[in-house]
């Protein structure tokens, strides 16, 4: 089955358009199988539309159950009250026997109630399931097919790769999408370590969180940050260790730069990634580069983060693309789009490609 194929008969479910198109059994069966649509037989479509037919009738008797109950649990109160009060105590001993035995008797109803409702409630939830997916059934062949939730994510897949990926074998695509998604997984685990160990190492991270910035959900701003730099650190390849320790030394090589704590966090994350070399070399690179560009009218909040997007463009003599940052800056306002664009644009030129560090151009390229 082609994906273009897949695509098709998906999208009809997902819009429930009728008449559905006969397809193969080996491919339905091979889609149903493996959870992505639901087929049924009209008898038991018959019997569950008969079954969902009931959730009035039972949300009815359960707001009679309600109530019932609730008139109990307040005589219960009452008389808990009353066996409670000074006035009990004076009572005699009929009296007394009569209200403790009528008090066991609304307890015992009430636990009953209680879990008649609950019984209740159970077959509600149960049928209003069964609902959705009587709802989202079509008429197929003798039976009824539905999507489902699997199925969905799966067309919305399909939607999104269809100009790559339609004459491709569907079997084929499922495999390379859980290959993918166990791939974002683990930069995610990866990087969620990563976030645990940044989050100390930068306490003014806080005064992020804190700030008032013009109706910026800071709070967001500064978890964003902190997600950034730790996928950016998680894709990585190497020893999860030595990567954290490696960014905790660049990190503060940086303490005394006097850019804003972005702009630090994106350095220390480039001087990580370029492990050819030792921070304490690549933290007097950078201040040097810091300067020229600082020169060049680049504010000191962010001359460390596009200093460090510089760095990564070396070229193979040695020295770094200031030229091309200058070229650049005068077709952007963004002096870290520039930064980003000379340094691409130095990759970019080499022709064997291999020679260069592709973690470093990876991460060009991601910024």
């Amino acid at each position: 089955m082609k994906c273009s194929e897949a695509r098709t008969l998906l999208s009809q479910l997902y819009d429930r358009e009728e008449p559905i198109p006969l397809v193969p059994p080996a491919d339905l069966e091979y889609l149903s199988v493996n959870g992505y649509l639901l087929k049924t037989s009209k008898d038991d479509y018959e019997k569950g539309t008969n079954d969902v037919a009931r959730l009035s009738r039972i949300t009815t008797q359960i707001d009679t159950e309600k109530s019932r109950e609730q008139q109990t649990q307040a005589a219960l109160r009452q008389d808990l009250l009353k066996e409670h009060s000074f006035v009990f105590h004076l009572e005699g001993k009929e009296s007394k026997d009569e209200l403790q035995e009528r008090i066991q008797e609304e307890m015992a109803a009430v636990s009953s109630e209680e879990s008649g409702l609950s019984q209740l409630e159970a077959n509600v939830n149960e049928l209003i399931q069964k609902k959705s997916m009587i709802d989202r059934m079509v008429a197929y062949d003798a039976g009824y097919l539905s999507l489902t939730g699997l199925g969905t994510l799966v067309v919305n897949d399909l939607s999104v790769r269809n100009y790559r990926v339609a004459d491709q074998e569907f079997p084929d695509f499922i495999a390379e999408i859980k290959a993918t998604y166990a791939e974002l997984r683990a930069i995610a685990d990866k990087a969620a370590s990563y976030v645990s160990r940044i989050r100390p190492q930068v306490p003014e991270i806080e005064d992020l969180e804190d700030s008032e910035n013009d109706g910026v959900d800071a709070e967001a701003e500064a978890r964003s940050l902190l997600w950034s730099t730790g996928i950016g650190l998680a894709k990585l390849q190497g020893n999860t260790m030595q990567i954290g320790d490696r960014f905790t030394e660049a990190l503060g090589a940086l303490r005394k730069f006097n850019s804003t704590l972005p702009g630090k966090l994106m350095a220390a994350e480039i001087m990580t990634a370029v492990n050819s070399q030792q921070v304490q070399s690549l933290e007097s690179i950078l201040r040097n580069l810091d300067q020229q560009i600082r020169k060049q009218g680049v504010p000191k909040e962010q001359s460390a983060g596009v200093a460090a997007t510089i760095m990564a463009g070396r070229r193979f003599d040695g020295t770094y693309p200031i030229d091309r940052f200058a070229q650049f800056e005068h077709l952007t306002k963004s002096s870290e789009a520039a930064s980003i664009l000379a340094a691409v644009a130095e990759l970019l030129a080499v022709s064997d490609s291999g020679s260069r560090d592709s973690r470093l151009y990876t991460r060009v390229r991601g910024a």
